[in-house]
């Protein structure tokens, strides 16, 4: 009987063979990172709690691993508020005290950078203080999201305790995307056909020659949302596509892959077992919205034509070059409706650099849009776009819950970034196939 690649996972970093439903005590990680919202609390945390352990050892105060830490501020950036400031502060006074990486402000979105810049790895066990963290799932990592208190005890020992060791679930995604329709219409539509909880504490591992074919922005946008289904964290297995992005990646690191990093890379046998298939026909897929107020709410775009007030064309989900790229070939020579704002957030300083060497946001801009520098933004409620009460967004964002993005009396629905740029032209929820030519 074979594996998935969610148990090769663990069973290296063991050192032994596990299969899913198994209890492990510990569990060694091999990359932790945090963005400035839990960051602060857990470095507070670590320093009280972990005080007296060290002092009784005659060792001084340390993390577990200086070079598998790092902090990412991303969220409210640049700082909305003392309070941010203050965090942000504590995290870099931390992070040179401790030899840890620090980003500046401005450099991305923690789930973007962690990948972009070759701190998550294929075959590593990468955990943040996000739930988005299964984003890093597209390198064929394991990677997931945790808790303060999770975080503060991995600072001190680089293990989590009592993790079981999930069943996974294989999507088999078969045939071609239509012309308009991309990977994070896909995977709404999957949303929608599991529900909220369809997914509940299992991985869900795409496979398939659909997946086979993706572009590595695709596979994040997929592992990305793969969450709000109530999935552990999702995962794609390496291939030479992953090989390409990592290679890259890592260049400016160290410039390859250890011997050490090499041998962690793992795929599913092709006995592997399951605890369910679900098989898709990417070709049947529309262009999809998800209306409020859960990502599973799922429908196609040409059953919607709902007013629009705000769009969002940004977050950890849909910011990447490839979605930039098809917000400005509609938008180019057009002007954003009068009624809507259109907020625009590359989702890192490289994407947004290259973005602007390449004039694409010169056109996003001369649309109308709002360029702002990379963070999360209006994702999250807390700055760069508050939703008021009646409020309408089509945000190319995972979450559309009540009061996610401002007032829980306002309307969020979630598309691709084409559905965003064609809504911002027409005021509705539009479907972009029309911008695109034959």
């Amino acid at each position: 009987m074979g594996s998935t690649i969610t148990e090769k996972i663990v069973s290296r970093a063991l050192g032994r063979k596990v299969v899913a439903g198994e209890v492990v005590t510990a569990l060694p990680v091999d990359k932790l990172y945090f963005n400035e919202v839990i960051g602060p609390p857990a470095i507070l945390n670590f320093q009280k709690d972990f005080a007296d352990v060290f002092e009784q050892s005659g060792k001084k105060m340390k993390v577990f691993d200086p070079s598998r830490v790092a902090f990412m501020p991303d969220h409210t950036v640049p700082s909305c508020s003392i309070m941010v400031s203050s965090g942000i502060k504590l995290m870099g006074d931390f992070a040179k005290q401790q030899g840890l990486m620090m980003y500046k402000e401005g450099d991305g979105i923690e789930h973007t950078i962690a990948s972009e810049d070759g701190f998550v790895l294929p075959g590593e066990i990468a955990v943040a203080t996000d739930s988005h963290t299964c984003t890093q799932g597209a390198l064929g990592a394991l990677a997931f999201g945790i808790g303060t208190t999770e975080g503060e005890n991995l600072l001190a020992t680089g293990e989590l305790y009592s993790f079981t060791v999930p069943e996974s679930v294989r999507f088999n995604v078969k045939g071609a995307l239509q012309r308009g329709v991309y990977p994070k219409d896909l995977v709404l539509h999957v949303l929608g056909r599991m529900g909220e909880g369809g997914c509940s504490k299992r991985v869900a591992e795409y496979t398939g020659p659909t997946i086979d074919s993706m572009a590595m922005d695709g596979r994040f946008t997929i592992c990305n949302l793969s969450v709000e289904m109530s999935a552990r964290t999702a995962i794609i297995n390496p291939d030479e596509t992953t090989m390409e992005y990592v290679t890259a990646a890592v260049q400016g690191r160290s410039g390859s892959l250890s011997p050490d990093e090499k041998a962690a890379i793992a795929r599913s046998d092709p006995d592997a077992v399951y605890s369910q298939t679900v098989d898709i026909d990417a070709s049947a897929v529309e262009p999809t919205v998800s209306l409020p107020h859960s990502p599973a709410n799922a429908k196609p775009v040409s059953q919607v034509s709902d007013p629009i007030n705000m769009v969002f064309l940004g977050s950890c989900a849909n910011a990447r070059r490839s979605d930039l790229e098809v917000a400005a070939k509609i938008l180019k020579g057009r002007k954003v409706h009068r009624d809507v704002n259109l907020i625009v957030i590359p989702a890192s300083r490289k994407v947004y650099n290259w973005a602007m060497a390449n004039g694409i946001l010169n056109t996003i801009a001369e649309s109308g849009a709002n360029i702002e520098s990379s963070n999360c933004g209006p994702c999250f409620g807390k700055h760069m776009g508050i939703l008021a009460p009646g409020d309408r967004c089509l945000s190319t964002s995972n979450r559309n819950y009540k009061g996610r993005m401002g007032s829980p009396e306002a309307f969020i629905y979630l598309g691709s970034p084409a559905v965003a740029a064609a809504t911002a032209l027409e005021g509705r929820i539009a479907d972009p196939r029309p911008y695109l030519g034959e």
